[in-house]
């Protein structure tokens, strides 16, 4: 019965189609901070439920979608539990990878949760708009210029530029619609395996 259950979510995590096309980075954060929260929580207990609370606000004060931009943050961070080979820790407040151009790099540093996810934030915005900071934002984001603004409106388009992976935006992407299905999905995936979860992103039906 379990194997049948991982083979059902399997497949469908294959199989679902991208059926609304392209995912703009900009806009409302469309998800609440109680299902941000509980599903990571449901990987990672100790989770803070701050940094969901943050997503969402910082989110919503510059237009980006904070529910996927903690999906990208799940995926960059191990759920938050910097192991298994993350470029980053957590000491870092770096949730996306900023700074880490080359295997072995620790890249940027934060004073806290508000700066480093501000600086995520920061970071897709210049990516998706070539319009100036919100009124009274101060640039935290080290990169910011870095960036050629307003070159990639849609996650798609993070794949091959903020990471050299060519299905950075689906896996990200993946997670979000699980995300969104939380709420039938958690008895499912709660207590599956980190390695076999993982697969499970990447498309990989079990053996």
């Amino acid at each position: 019965m379990k194997r049948t259950i991982i083979l059902i979510l399997a497949i469908w995590l294959v199989s679902a189609p991208y059926i609304y096309g392209a995912t703009p980075i900009m806009g409302d954060t469309e998800l609440s901070v109680e299902r941000m929260y509980q599903f990571v929580k449901s990987r990672n207990s100790d989770f803070q439920r701050e940094i969901a609370e943050t997503f969402h606000r910082v989110g919503n004060r510059y237009g980006i979608r904070g529910d996927i931009a903690l999906c990208q943050a799940i995926l960059e961070t191990g759920w938050f539990r910097f192991s298994d080979g993350t470029a980053v820790d957590g000491q870092q407040f770096n949730y996306c990878g900023l700074g880490v151009l080359a295997k072995g790099m620790k890249g940027c540093a934060f004073s806290g949760i508000d700066e480093g996810v501000t600086a995520q934030i920061q970071h897709l915005y210049a990516y998706a708009t070539k319009a100036p900071l919100p009124d009274g934002e101060t640039l935290v984001d080290p990169r910011f210029g870095q960036v050629i603004r307003g070159c990639a409106k849609d996650w798609e388009k993070l794949s091959g530029r903020w990471a050299a992976n060519n299905r950075y935006a689906e896996r990200i992407l993946k997670l979000y619609r699980m995300m969104c299905e939380f709420d039938e999905a958690e008895v499912i995936t709660v207590g599956i395996p980190d390695d076999l979860f993982d697969s499970l992103i990447d498309g990989k039906i079990p053996e």
